[in-house]
């Protein structure tokens, strides 16, 4: 008999990487024959196609506004719980999870599975940062954690090692590689756009203005700074005919036919999935060494490079040594450098280690 599991869902837009990972989780056929997986998110979510194609056998979801009476529901899909486990996202309804637990006698472990950095001082510099509550996270039973500086951030708090497993997030091998373009070196972007703040393109931007040679940059996403971000670029003449805005585009992989590199500047991360996507194609990287994820993905000088937060300087000379023809990437081994990462090792990893946390 399959142990049934709930993943317990709270501020997810219907758009993002936690709700690909989600997404993921609940239509893998190797994990659904595993658990009886279902879904309960807190609170309401803004795209409705994410509560359509998620999967999961059962998806507890609501429209509600208020705290209290989603508070209410909670309580009661909770105490009505017979499974296994809970992977609780976000560090709020842990308090909820863990005194039902209590008062109710569930034999339920409680696994926190968080996407997202958990160093404090990073986070207070930021604005809409999540802030994180350690009293509330040691009430979990055990962690996955996306990525190895998370496990490292949870130890530096006072969790047992013992009690943590890095899953990483799973990636789909492709069958094709992204070649370089051979006529200028063209970097490519895909995120929010925000000029400040978790992801930082006004940074990236200010850097690339100082940066000569043979370059393009395409700029895939949007977001509440889109147009700020157009007016910075058109009022630098560095980057006026060399940055191009393509929008959101719901898979940009498709649109792309070549590019010599993808960059990545921001203050902090969980595990940066366009990273492991462009790298799965055999894009390199360059990337802020930021808390979270990007050292577990990129190796200098194999697959990308590494960066200090806000040193621009450094980014700058990594890109002149690929606007230079001074290094050369195998696109081949590139991909398989997070084959760690493949969707059947993945999937080893997330039964494997459910089922031994369930099993104590």
């Amino acid at each position: 008999m399959k142990e049934k599991v709930a993943v317990i869902g709270n501020g997810l837009s219907g758009k993002g990487g936690t709700e690909s990972v989600l997404t993921y989780l609940g239509n893998c056929q190797a994990i659904l024959k595993q658990f009886d997986l279902e879904l309960f998110i807190f609170s309401p979510v803004k795209h409705q196609e994410f509560l359509k194609n998620c999967g999961y056998n059962q998806v507890y979801s609501t429209q509600m506004k208020s705290k209290y009476l989603r508070l209410l529901k909670m309580l009661g899909y909770l105490t009505a719980f017979t499974g296994s486990a809970l992977l609780v996202t976000d560090q709020k309804m842990l308090p909820v999870a863990y005194y039902v637990k209590k008062v109710f006698h569930k034999k339920y472990k409680i696994i926190f599975w968080n996407h997202y950095a958990l160093d404090k001082e990073v986070l207070a510099n930021n604005k809409n940062s999540v802030e994180i509550d350690f009293n509330k996270i040691q009430l979990a039973d055990d962690y996955f954690a996306i990525s190895s500086g998370i496990k490292q951030e949870l130890i530096a708090n006072g969790i047992s090692a013992e009690k943590i497993d890095v899953i990483y997030n799973p990636i789909q091998p492709k069958q094709e590689l992204i070649p370089a373009d051979q006529q200028v070196c063209r970097f490519i972007y895909i995120a929010r756009i925000q000029m400040g703040g978790q992801k930082n393109l006004g940074g990236l931007l200010r850097s690339l203005a100082k940066l000569d040679g043979n370059w393009e940059l395409d700029i895939y996403g949007s977001g509440d700074d889109l147009k700020l971000a157009q007016a910075f670029v058109a009022d630098q003449p560095n980057l006026s005919k060399r940055v191009t805005f393509k929008g959101w585009v719901a898979n940009p992989w498709q649109q792309i036919k070549a590019a010599n590199a993808l960059l990545l500047n921001s203050d902090y991360e969980g595990l940066p999935m366009v990273l492991a996507e462009a790298l799965s194609y055999g894009i390199p990287c360059v990337s802020s060494d930021c808390p979270t994820g990007p050292n577990d993905l990129i190796i200098p000088g194999e697959n990308g490079f590494l960066y200090p937060v806000h040193d621009y300087k450094k980014l700058n000379e990594e890109l002149s040594l690929l606007i230079n023809h001074q290094i050369c990437f195998d696109r081949e081994k590139i991909s398989n450098s997070i084959e760690f990462m493949f969707n059947e090792n993945y999937n080893r990893r997330f039964i494997d280690d459910l089922k031994a946390i369930i099993a104590k």
